[in-house]
Formats: C-alpha cells, structure tokens, sequence
C-alpha cells in the first residue's frame, strides 16, 4: 500500500493539471467585424463630405462666374439710352439665368403673348394634326406677321374652347405654371384699341422660363413644339433686335406704347452663339419714346449678347 501512493498522487497532479492552466493555443480568436465595418463606415463618409465640399465649391464657383457676368450685362444696358432689360438662359426647367430685368421688371407682353395663345391652341387639338386649316393660317400670320386680326382669332377660339375669357385666360395660365411661370396671369382687358392679352404684364425673366421650359422639351408635345418653332424662325415681322444678331435665331417679338405714350419693343426666343444654344429675353424703351429708336437699342442688345455670350451660356438642364 505505501508504494502505491506516490503513483496516486502523480496522477491526480497531472489530472489537475490538464483541467486548467493557460495555453495560447486555447485561446478562442478576437471578432474584428464590427471595428472593420466602423472603419469602413467612417471612410466613406469621409468620401461623401468631400464630394458634397466640392459640389459646393463649384457651384459657389459658377455662382460667382453667373454674378459676374450678370454685372457686366447690367453695366451694358446700363449705358443705353433708355430703359432696358437682358435676361439669358439655357433650355430646361431650373430657371437657372443670367442677366437681369433691369428697370423694366413690369411690363406688356404686347405680341409675345401670342406664343403662348398658340401654343394652346395645339394642346386642345392634340397637336399640328388636329387643328384646322383656319387655325394653321392664323397661327402662321400671328406668329411671322405679328398679326392681331389672326391672334384675336385664336383668342376667341379659346373663348369658345374654354366657356369664356376667364376660361381662355385661365387655360393659358395653366401652361405658365407647368413652365415654371408661377405669377404671370393672362389679362382678360385690353386698353384703348390693344388686344387684352397683349396687355398681360410678363417679366422678362418669367417669360424667359417660358422660352426655357419649350426649348428645353418640358412642356408641350415634340410635334407642337416643333411646329411652333419652325414658326418662329421664319418671323418678317420684327427683324430687328434677334432678326439683325448675325446668328441662328427663332423668335416673337412685340411692341406698342405705355400710358405714357413711349413705346416698348420686346422679344423672346433662342439663339445659336458659338454652337449652344441660349434662350434669351430682352426689351427696351427708348429715352425719346419712338418705335425706331427702341428697335435699334433692341438689335444693340441682341448683337451684344450675340458676342459676349460665347462661352458663357449655362449648361442645358432638366425638367422638374
């Protein structure tokens, strides 16, 4: 018996040892997913702090390229004799302009109202296709001759269309604000012997939403809008101002004289400068009121804008 303890004992030991102690190999390895994924998280936040800084530093930078270039149109109405306004833009819904209404921030549409008149014309019909022959030669004579006896034509057209005049307003209205135009209200009362939609007071740069939006494809059908501008560039009208740029252009121009007897000329449409495309609105009222002097100050907008706008028209954008 007393030499079989020491056998008792060495087993026991080794017992107790292989129930515990610390080996490393036994060790079960440390979960780095989480820190990864944290890490991973953090990186690319980091990447998307860096693009929102430089999408901002580069649209402060074509901020500032657009405000400069504005102050130079300023600076060139500015020195006309007379009132005058330039507004500039690119084909598309945003808005996004250069320029500026000058002083002239509330004023007749006179004839550029027709465009629109015109254009709801081929809404109702469905397009070029469905209206009649009358309504194709008075949208042709209102558009290229600036004829009022074919423009009151469509107008009552609307009139029948629409259950009235508030009707007719109302239906052109709604095409202004698909276009962006969300203050301009199409007058049902004419003054003196002037048609009532001609005196609808459309900024320059709300009429320029207008002209952008239909150039730019966001409203109206490509038929409609395709018969329209084909209209436009065949205007004998008013061949000053975008007539005498010396480039590509398709236009409506208007004009008459204020309560103060001075004339107002005005146009609105798009023109080729240097391969892109611009959609340009302008107007004028000469210092000694006459119709001529406001024509020749119109075509010294439009030949301005012919040179210095290339380079420097905004980037088409997209519809809303």
């Amino acid at each position: 018996m007393g030499i079989r303890l020491p056998v008792v004992v060495v087993v026991l030991a080794l017992a107790l040892a292989g129930c515990g102690g610390s080996d490393p190999d036994d060790e079960s390895p440390v979960d780095t997913s989480a820190a990864e994924a944290l890490d991973k998280e953090n990186h690319a936040q980091n990447l998307k702090a860096k693009e929102v800084a430089k999408q901002k530093a580069a649209a402060a930078k074509l901020e500032a390229r657009r405000t400069k270039f504005t102050v130079k149109i300023e600076k060139m109405v500015s020195n006309l004799s007379g009132e005058a306004g330039l507004v500039v833009g690119a084909p598309g819904g945003d808005g996004v302009t250069l320029g500026t209404n000058g002083s002239l921030s509330s004023i007749s549409a006179w004839s550029t109202s027709k465009v629109p008149i015109a254009e709801r014309i081929l809404k109702d019909a469905n397009g070029p296709s469905g209206i009649t022959s009358t309504q194709r030669s008075n949208i042709n004579r209102a558009l290229t001759l600036s004829d009022n006896t074919a423009a009151l034509a469509l107008w009552q057209d609307l009139i029948d269309t629409h259950g009235g005049v508030d009707g007719a307003a109302k239906s052109i209205d709604k095409m202004l604000r698909q276009a962006g135009d969300n203050k301009t209200m199409v007058s049902t009362k004419g003054r003196e012997s002037f048609t009532p939609f001609g005196q609808t007071d459309w900024s320059l740069k709300n009429q320029n939403k207008y002209m952008a939006a239909l150039a730019g494809e966001c409203i109206s059908t490509p038929a409609s809008r395709k018969y329209l501008f084909k209209e436009m560039s065949s205007v004998t009208s008013d061949t000053w101002g975008f007539g005498s740029a010396g480039v590509p252009a398709k236009w409506k121009g208007g004009w008459g004289p204020g309560t103060d007897g001075k004339y107002l000329v005005r146009q609105m449409g798009t023109m080729k400068i240097g391969g892109e495309e611009a959609v340009v609105t302008l107007a004028a009222i000469p210092d000694d009121g006459s119709f001529e002097s406001g024509q020749a100050m119109a075509t010294s907008i439009a030949r301005w804008a012919a040179t210095h706008l290339r380079g420097k028209v905004p980037e088409p954008t997209p519809c809303p």
